[in-house]
């Protein structure tokens, strides 16, 4: 409840201070779709501004967040009893062209937070290190430095976890922590129509259509149900692209504004964002240096800093203090590196893989034409998945449509979005993942910023006549139904028939794809309040071991060469040392020698050490193993 009641104060502060910025009916005044977005953005930066104020004084507390939910709460009453009323006539022809794209969207995301509500949190990423760094910050009562995960996971830019963190202190349970993801979904749509908007004018059933083409792209639809940062980095990046059109096209300083606090929000959430802004740089800084006195750069400048650290930008601070890097260790092979680069064949293959992995014909694999052999690829996964048959389509359409219409209104605006995109997606492709093809069939997550930006070219020219406008909005959402119905019932985490049987078990941590992990054993045996004693590295699962309540204590077994320091009274040793295992094999370097390779890599020395010292040890008997993949629990008896 307390999560709710700041979301509904801070939307109606924020909705208030768009309409202070642009009054309702003057010249420049946003579309519905860019003032959402402008209001979300707003809205955004002031809640995980006010959460970022409290974690790094270790006053993330419910105590404190009742405080700051009541000032908001109080303030949003003052507004709404002092606003001005707005007139919003739509007549019964817009109601119906708006029905049929929310009448589906509507029904997916009903599905979406029911399915939340029902099934435990799924997938890697989130019970390897988003769920148990939130964990981690909230029984600290807020941000530290994470020495005990992987450098990997410790270093990446913390936003969307430090929203878990909150809804961890407020509710006690990781039960609705899903439920975000469907939010920043819908604000992702809303930021795609607003492009549309800007680019096209106020055309409904353009910009409808838009936003129902990329609502409908099924790795977008995956993530809309699942623990992963990629949509809120997604919808800050093209939040970034609209103000920067604003401020391009009007020399507004509230876009600048806008502009700076979505970068420094996507910067707070994922590192990518520098690529977008650093493209962005040149066409903002050539308006600026025209439009802006030289007193108002200083203010400029103090509201950057001051939102970059306020936003999420203080762990690249905290990196650089601890391990002397902004987001890790140096790119050497071998190493724990988060960003390695020059792996220049993605620079063609990362774009193939956008345009020919709709088309697939099998779900498990993907043909590539340099390669004999097809590649692993995952057609259901968040990890992988594909943009769709539509973008692909309107991807090779869009350079035809740019080229037609260079010369209308706002085209200036247009080509200089659509460079910096281009510019910032460019720059993301050389990163280095192993085995090679890894990042090539991950990239249509990464590339979600693209979306708005191949369907806003590709689509107006041709939606021009109402009639051909109107079918091309009914395909669009038909287009949605099918991927959305397609991806609810296959979702390689969540398929169907775990729902279902999740819903006639409430309460199951039960996971689905993967039921043979030792922290999901734990957590099965184990009590509530029994400590638990982890040595983890990489993608080791770690949030089942906190327990459904989170109310086990845990403690992070030191790396070393010596014999391992387990607590006395840690009443369960788990070791999950898999990955090296499963992506480590010998010769398994490019994604065509997946087959008959993943799962056949050894375990390093050092992570055998826990488990050969605690076979010796009689204080403990071994619980559970599964040596395939370096699983084991042990518990103690003495």
């Amino acid at each position: 409840m307390l999560i709710l009641i700041t979301a509904v104060a801070l939307l109606v502060i924020a909705t208030e201070v768009t309409f202070a910025i642009w009054p309702s009916g003057s010249e420049t005044a946003p579309g519905f779709c860019e003032r959402a977005t402008a209001a979300a953005t707003i809205g955004g930066g002031i809640w995980l501004a006010s959460t970022w104020a409290l974690a790094l004084v270790h006053l993330l507390t419910y105590e404190a967040l009742v405080v700051r939910t009541a000032i908001l709460a109080i303030v949003a009453v003052v507004l709404l009893i002092r606003r001005r009323k707005t007139n919003i006539k739509l007549d019964r022809k817009a109601l119906a062209i708006i029905a049929i794209a929310a009448i589906p969207l509507g029904i997916w995301l009903e599905f979406i937070m029911w399915r939340g509500a029902v099934v435990p949190p799924l997938s890697h990423d989130a019970l390897s290190y988003h769920l148990p760094k939130a964990v981690l910050f909230a029984r600290a009562d807020g941000f530290r430095y994470l020495a005990e995960l992987d450098s990997r996971q410790r270093n990446i830019p913390a936003n969307y976890e430090m929203l878990l963190t909150e809804m961890l202190v407020t509710q006690g349970t990781d039960d609705y922590t899903e439920w975000p993801s469907a939010v920043l979904f819908v604000l992702f749509v809303l930021s795609c129509g607003a492009l549309a908007e800007r680019w096209w004018g106020r055309n409904l059933i353009r910009t409808l259509t838009v936003m129902m083409l990329s609502a409908g792209v099924p790795v977008l639809l995956l993530h809309s149900g699942a623990h992963k940062n990629d949509i809120m980095v997604a919808f800050f990046t093209v939040a970034a692209m609209v103000f920067a059109g604003r401020y391009l096209r009007h020399s507004e300083t509230a876009a600048l504004l806008l502009l700076i606090t979505a970068v420094a929000l996507g910067l707070g959430t994922k590192p990518q964002v520098a690529g977008m802004a650093l493209f962005l740089a040149p066409f903002v800084l050539h308006r600026a240096f025209r439009a802006l006195r030289p007193r108002a750069w200083i203010g400029v400048i103090a509201f950057g800093i001051t939102a970059f650290l306020l936003l999420g930008g203080v762990v690249y601070v905290v990196n650089v203090m601890h391990e002397r890097a902004v987001i890790g260790k140096a790119a050497i092979p071998g190493s724990n590196a988060i960003i390695a680069y020059g792996d220049w064949r993605n620079l063609w293959e990362g774009p193939y893989v956008l345009l020919a992995a709709p088309f697939a014909q099998d779900s498990e694999e993907l043909a590539v034409p340099w390669e004999e052999r097809p590649w692993f690829w995952r057609r259901y996964e968040i990890f992988f998945s594909h943009l769709g048959i539509p973008f692909a389509i309107c991807a090779l359409l869009a350079p035809l449509a740019a080229w037609r219409s260079r010369r209308e209104e706002g085209a200036c605006e247009r080509w200089a979005i659509t460079i910096a995109a281009l510019g910032a997606f460019a720059l993301m492709l050389p990163v280095v993942f192993r085995p090679h093809g890894m990042f090539a069939i991950s990239l249509p997550r990464y590339a979600l910023f693209l979306v708005p930006i191949v369907f806003a070219w590709a689509i107006a020219p041709i939606a021009r006549a109402r009639s051909l406008a109107i079918g091309l909005l009914i395909a669009s959402s038909v287009s949605f139904v099918i991927y959305a119905a397609d991806n609810a019932v296959n979702d390689a985490f969540v398929p169907i028939d775990y729902v279902m049987w999740a819903r006639d078990h409430r309460g199951t941590r039960q996971i689905p794809f993967d039921s043979g992990r030792a922290a999901s054993f734990v957590d099965r045996v184990a009590g509530p309040h029994d400590k638990i004693a982890l040595d983890v590295s990489y993608a080791s699962w770690i949030h089942p071991a906190f327990g459904a309540k989170l109310t086990r204590p845990v403690f992070f077994i030191p790396p070393g060469e010596g014999p391992p320091v387990i607590p006395d009274d840690a009443k369960w040793v788990i070791v999950d040392r898999s990955f090296s295992i499963i992506w480590e094999a010998p010769g398994l370097d490019d994604l065509s020698d997946a087959r008959g390779r993943i799962l056949r890599g050894s375990p390093r020395p050092e992570e055998l050490r826990v488990r050969r010292a605690l076979l010796r040890d009689p204080r403990f008997r071994l619980a559970y193993v599964a040596l395939g993949t370096n699983q084991v629990v042990f518990q103690r008896i003495r």
